[in-house]
């Protein structure tokens, strides 16, 4: 007995030494990152599943490198044996956010049917892709939908005007579904008090930095546009 309790001891002992250098070689990366690349925005956020190769998200994608970062992999880490994309299953889980915190009082809130399903949008008028996705939600059924304004100004410099008169107006989901699906401007004034640089600066908080991105009920991201029949398929696999 014995000698199995200092068997033990040492099997904790080295596991204990592994975890201690698996932390400091990640914290060895972050330094190399900083030293060799000063301007480029990166964090480490874990190891891979391949041995001294680590997780590190840049500009919102995940690459792989090695301690000294000096060798990057770009693209999709895949395990052909269970045939599963680890890369995009990955991003998945590092783009989730807490639906909870998001304060739903600053979002245009549409109910279809019962509403039982929920769906959050950040979206910008004058985005064509944003536009092709507010077509696609008019045959989606039993959602509520909650649109958070945030025009991209430096594309759309109208986009702020017509955010905030949608804002403005008295029914506002009428008024953008007028001018997303119509084209027809609101006619409500534009200096009501509104949310849309609260929105803006969401959007940054939580590493936005294009539209149309959707959240299901369950945090999920979701960027860019999907097709109805898309959003029914992810809709129902958050009931």
């Amino acid at each position: 007995m014995k000698i199995l309790h200092k068997a033990t001891i040492v099997l904790m002992g080295l596991a204990l030494t592994f975890s201690s250098a698996s932390f400091a070689d990640a914290d060895t990366l972050t330094k190399n990152l900083k030293n060799n690349y000063p301007n480029l925005s990166a964090k480490v956020v874990g190891k891979s599943p391949v041995d001294d190769i680590y997780e590190v998200q840049v500009a919102g994608n995940l690459v792989y490198t090695d301690e000294d970062a000096r060798y990057f992999f770009v693209g999709n880490l895949v395990d052909f044996k269970t045939k599963t994309n680890l890369t995009e299953q990955r991003q998945q889980e590092l783009n989730q956010i807490n639906i909870s915190q998001l304060p739903l009082e600053n979002a245009v809130k549409n109910v279809k049917g019962k509403g039982e399903r929920k769906l959050y949008v950040f979206s910008d008028p004058d985005c064509p892709y944003c536009q092709r996705l507010e077509q696609e939600l008019t045959t989606v059924d039993n959602v509520t939908i909650y649109t958070f304004l945030m025009p991209l100004k430096a594309l759309h410099p109208n986009a702020e005007t017509i955010a905030k008169k949608v804002w403005c107006s008295q029914n506002r989901y009428e008024a953008w579904e007028d001018y997303m699906l119509h084209k027809q401007a609101p006619s409500a004034v534009e200096n009501c008090k509104n949310p849309i640089a609260q929105n803006i600066d969401l959007a940054a908080t939580l590493n936005i930095t294009g539209t149309p991105t959707l959240f299901l009920n369950n945090g999920q991201r979701i960027s860019g546009g999907r097709t109805a029949q898309e959003l029914e398929m992810l809709l129902e696999t958050v009931k």
